[in-house]
């Protein structure tokens, strides 16, 4: 089959991070080409439903190469969309690859290829710059209506009552916790992303769990609830309690990341509670429900484990790949309680009602797991750039 280009640009103007959020949420498989003036050969970034799988400059190749693709700056773009035969070798989430690449590039890891404007990619995340998560296209099946904030305008009240949900069609807003010590800012949400998760908002009584408030002027997308009830109520039981599990995950990282923002102490201890579950060495393909006891979630911090999360009994534990849906086990490592006992999922029965799902779905439940990435990237930056990493037992 002949490759066909689907899309052409220049990264002066649409940055890689931006790109890759743009691949990644239509699914799209194939072959992106990148061509710099600054270097001799183009380079290559191998998509899967999605999700890099590889890449290669000259003799570069794998995360190495995709890493060093974010310092180009003045380089053009080709999107081929062609089937894609390369083994798997970059296994990490697609936003936690855009996180760490934007991260070494901010720490001078990576060099800059291409006049460097200064100009800040809107996808990054520092101790004072907010990380912006963007979704895919929009689609208008499920869109009823429209409204336009004005910038500043509180969107979402914190503990108040509501169950509409919006996507983003123009603009950017701020998620904001609010605390007794003040406002913590969280992330940003731009264009293609929900306001609302998507479990939350189909529970009886839901009250939110933050503030959100327009920057600039923002035109929202009033999602039709009917519609989305209808089909998420079809989905099992085994299916719907993996989305409120990644909703707890979403909740339990942004009560971290909102301490962190307010100069609390971080959770990094010098060792690990429990027993090693698992990690990207052993069992990386496990996941799986507790059924009792508990599993604990810790990442690397330079030399010591910051706790992300309490897993406890209706949690899923690892990864489900084509959702991008945990940490584990090659962002994290998973240890576990001496009483755990766990159940087994089937991944081909969540992956044949995933693959049935409206495009429009599949981006709601996308956007949790994105949001899951993009909030962990930012605790670890508020930590790292702050230098909290004394923890400790």
């Amino acid at each position: 089959m002949n490759p066909k280009v689907v899309l052409k640009g220049s990264l002066a103007f649409l940055g890689l991070a931006e790109l890759l959020q743009q691949l990644g949420g239509g699914g799209s498989t194939g072959v992106l080409k990148i061509i710099s003036d600054w270097t001799e050969t183009p380079g290559y970034i191998y998509l899967k439903n999605g999700s890099p799988v590889d890449a290669e400059y000259g003799k570069i190749n794998g995360i190495d190469a995709l890493n060093g693709f974010f310092g180009w700056r003045e380089a053009g773009f080709e999107f081929m969309e062609e089937d894609v035969s390369r083994e798997v070798v970059i296994k990490k989430g697609r936003m936690e690859l855009i996180l760490d690449g934007l991260r070494m590039v901010d720490e001078g890891l990576i060099p800059i290829l291409g006049a460097d404007d200064n100009s800040e990619d809107k996808t990054s995340s520092g101790p004072n710059q907010l990380p912006v998560l963007k979704g895919p296209v929009v689609d208008y099946v499920y869109v009823v209506d429209e409204e336009v904030f004005e910038d500043g305008y509180e969107v979402v009240a914190q503990n108040r009552f509501g169950n509409w949900f919006w996507v983003i069609l123009e603009g950017m807003v701020e998620v904001v916790r609010i605390l007794p010590e003040g406002p913590a800012p969280i992330l940003r949400l731009g264009e293609g992303s929900f306001i609302g998760s998507i479990v939350s908002f189909l529970r009886e009584g839901n009250t939110r769990s933050a503030s959100i408030y327009a920057v600039g002027r923002v035109q929202l997308g009033v999602i039709d609830s009917e519609l989305v009830a209808r089909e998420y109520s079809a989905l099992s039981d085994i299916f719907q309690n993996v989305l409120i599990s990644l909703d707890k995950r979403m909740k339990q990282l942004t009560d971290i990341c909102a301490g962190l923002a307010m100069d609390q102490s971080a959770p990094v201890v010098s060792r690990c509670n429990g027993k090693l579950f698992i990690d990207k060495e052993l069992n990386e393909e496990k996941v799986c429900f507790i059924k009792r006891g508990q599993a604990f979630v810790y990442t690397k911090v330079r030399d010591q484990h910051l706790h992300l999360l309490t897993l406890e009994a209706g949690d899923l534990v690892g990864q489900i790949s084509f959702l991008n849906s945990a940490h584990e086990p090659h962002c994290a490592q998973v240890y576990v309680s001496e009483n755990i006992d766990v159940q087994p999922l089937d991944l081909d029965h969540v992956q044949q009602q995933y693959d049935a799902l409206s495009r429009t779905l599949k981006n709601m439940i996308h956007n949790i797991t994105n949001s899951i990435s993009v909030t962990t990237g930012r605790i670890h930056d508020l930590i790292t750039y702050a230098g909290r990493t004394e923890g400790s037992d």
